[in-house]
C-alpha cells in the first residue's frame, strides 16, 4: 500500500471515529435530559390513597415548548389534579419529546408502558408526521405518483434520519444558509420597524405634556418591554401616562398598532392605523401594516374572514399602487401577503403569480422559494395528504389496541390551533376512543382576547396557554365522563 493510500485510509479511519464520537456524545446528552425531565418519580402517598399514573405521550406541545420549564400541561395538570380530587394521589409523567412524529410514539410505546406502568394515557400527536420521516411508516402508503429519485432520497433522509450527528448537521446547514442569506428571512420583514425604531433616545408626541420627566419614564419601560416581546406589560406602562397615549408621528403609529398587532387585538390596530390614513392616504407602509391586521384577524375569526380578506387584498395592491419604485422590501412584502391571502382563499394560481412577482425582485429570497413549494405541493392532488393521514391512522390504531392490551385507558387530544372534526377526533370516533377537545376551547379563549396564550413563536402556547390546556384536561377527566377514575 502506498503512503497516498495510506494516508487516505488514517483519515477514513480517524474520521469514522469522530463521527462515532459525536453520535455517542449526542445521544448520551439526549439520553441525560430526558431522564431529568421524564424521570419516574418515587413519590411518597398517605396510606389509604389510590395512586393514578397518568402517562403524556406527544410532540412539543407535550413536552411545553415556548412556556418555560414546569409550565408544560402535565406538570400543569397534576398540580391540578393534586390539589382538587383528595382521596387519590395522581403522578403524570410528561414523555412529549419536540420533533416526534406518530410513528415514533409508537415505537417506543411498549417501552414507555414497561418503564412508567400507566393507568391512563393521553395523546397528542401528528402534527410532525409530513416533515419528521425519522421511524415514519411512510412507505406503507406511499402514493405511487412520487418519482423513483425522490423517492430513493426520502428513503436515505430517513434512514440518515436516526443518527443524531445527521440531524445536527442539517440543523447546521439550515443556520449556515440563514446567515449567508439574511434579507431572505421573512420574519425579519415583519419586525424590520421596531428594529429600526429608536430605542435609547425620547421623541416628541407620544403624550400630551412632553416636558414631563415622569412621562419619559413611563414610555421608556413601555418601549423596552415591547422590544422584550412583553407587549401587556408595555401597554400598562403606557397606560401609566396622564391623558393616555395620544400618538402625533408615524412611528408612533407604527409603534402603537404593531404592540396591538402582536398581542392579536387587530380591531385597536385597525383603529389606530384608520386614524393616520385619514390625513395620510398614500403612506404605503401604514397601507401593508392596515391589510396585515385585516388578514390576521380574518384567521382567528371566522365570521370575519371573507370580508376581511377581500379588505386585505384590496389594501396590498393599494400599497403596491402607492409603494417608492426604489423600496423592493416594502414591493416584496405586499407580494408575499398577497400570495399568503390567496393561498388561505385556496386560489393557488393567483398565490403562485405573487410569488413569481416577489422572486423576480428577490430571487434569493428562502420565505419566497419555500412558500412557492408549498403552494405548489398543495396544489397536487390530495394523494400526499392522504398519504400522511393514513399513516397517523395506521400509528394511532396500533397505539390504541397495544393499550387496550395492557389495560390502560387512552384518550386523544387534538392541537390548540385545530377546530373541531380534526383527523384526531375522526379516529377517536373511529376507534370509539376518549376525545377532548382541547383546538375549540383554546380557539374561543384566543377570540376573547382577554390574556396573551401564544409563545413568541406564535404556534406554542405560552405558560398561561399551557394551564388553559392543562384547565380543559383536568375538566374532561375530572366530571367522569371519560371514565377515567
Amino acid at each position: 500500500m502506498t503512503i497516498k493510500k495510506q494516508k487516505a485510509l488514517l483519515i477514513l479511519i480517524g474520521l469514522v471515529i469522530v463521527l462515532l464520537f459525536m453520535e455517542s456524545s449526542l445521544r448520551l446528552a439526549g439520553f441525560i435530559c430526558t431522564v431529568y425531565r421524564t424521570k419516574n418519580r418515587q413519590i411518597t402517598v398517605a396510606s389509604g390513597k389510590q395512586i393514578i399514573k397518568i402517562l403524556c405521550l406527544g410532540d412539543s406541545f407535550t413536552f411545553g415548548l415556548g412556556g418555560g420549564y414546569g409550565n408544560d400541561y402535565p406538570s400543569q395538570l397534576e398540580k391540578m389534579l393534586n390539589e382538587n380530587v383528595r382521596d387519590k394521589k395522581f403522578i403524570v409523567y410528561n414523555r412529549g419529546i419536540p420533533g416526534n412524529n406518530s410513528s415514533m410514539v409508537l415505537k417506543n410505546l411498549v417501552r414507555n408502558i414497561n418503564t412508567y406502568k400507566p393507568d391512563i394515557a393521553l395523546l397528542l400527536i401528528g402534527s410532525n408526521d409530513p416533515t419528521t420521516l425519522e421511524d415514519s411508516d411512510y412507505y406503507l402508503f406511499k402514493s405511487p405518483g412520487i418519482g423513483k429519485i425522490a423517492a430513493c432520497f426520502l428513503r436515505l433522509d430517513i434512514s440518515l434520519s436516526k443518527l443524531k450527528t445527521y440531524k445536527l448537521v442539517k440543523i447546521l446547514i439550515l443556520n449556515l444558509r440563514n446567515k449567508i442569506n439574511p434579507e431572505a428571512d421573512f420574519g425579519k420583514f415583519d419586525s424590520q420597524e421596531r428594529t429600526d425604531y429608536p430605542k435609547n433616545k425620547t421623541e416628541r408626541g407620544f403624550y400630551k405634556n412632553p416636558s414631563s420627566e415622569k412621562n419619559e419614564i413611563f414610555l421608556k419601560e413601555a418601549r423596552d418591554f415591547s422590544f422584550e416581546g412583553r407587549f401587556a406589560d408595555a401597554g400598562q406602562g403606557l397606560m401609566k401616562i396622564p391623558g393616555r397615549v395620544e400618538p402625533k408621528d408615524r412611528k408612533e403609529y407604527l409603534f402603537l398598532s404593531s404592540m396591538y398587532y402582536e398581542q392579536e387585538k387587530y380591531d385597536l390596530a385597525i383603529g389606530i392605523l384608520k386614524g393616520y390614513l385619514q390625513d395620510n392616504p398614500q403612506d404605503a407602509k401604514i397601507i401593508l401594516e392596515l391589510g396585515k391586521n385585516y388578514y390576521f384577524q380574518g384567521q382567528i375569526s371566522p365570521e370575519l374572514r371573507k370580508e376581511n380578506f377581500q379588505q386585505a387584498i384590496e389594501l396590498f395592491n393599494r400599497s403596491l399602487s402607492c409603494v417608492d419604485p426604489d423600496d423592493l422590501t416594502l414591493k416584496v412584502e405586499n407580494y408575499n401577503y398577497l400570495a399568503m391571502v390567496y393561498f388561505t382563499l385556496g386560489n393557488n394560481t393567483l398565490a403562485t403569480k405573487m410569488m413569481e412577482q416577489s422572486l423576480s425582485i428577490q430571487p434569493n429570497s428562502r420565505f419566497a422559494r419555500q412558500f412557492k413549494r408549498v403552494i405548489w405541493e398543495s396544489s397536487q392532488t390530495e394523494a400526499e395528504k392522504e398519504v400522511f393521514k393514513k399513516v397517523l391512522f395506521y400509528s394511532l390504531g396500533k397505539i390504541i389496541n397495544i393499550c387496550r392490551i395492557y389495560n390502560i385507558k387512552i384518550i386523544l387530544l387534538n392541537y390548540p390551533h385545530e377546530s373541531k372534526g380534526s383527523v384526531r377526533e375522526e379516529i377517536a370516533n373511529a376507534y370509539q376512543v376518549p376525545f377532548i377537545d382541547i383546538g375549540s376551547k383554546f380557539g374561543q379563549a384566543r377570540s376573547n382576547q382577554e390574556k396573551d396564550l401564544l409563545s413568541s413563536d406564535r404556534k406554542h402556547p405560552n405558560a398561561q396557554g399551557y394551564r388553559l390546556m392543562a384547565g380543559i384536561v383536568f375538566e374532561a377527566l375530572h366530571s367522569g365522563r371519560m371514565g377515567t377514575f
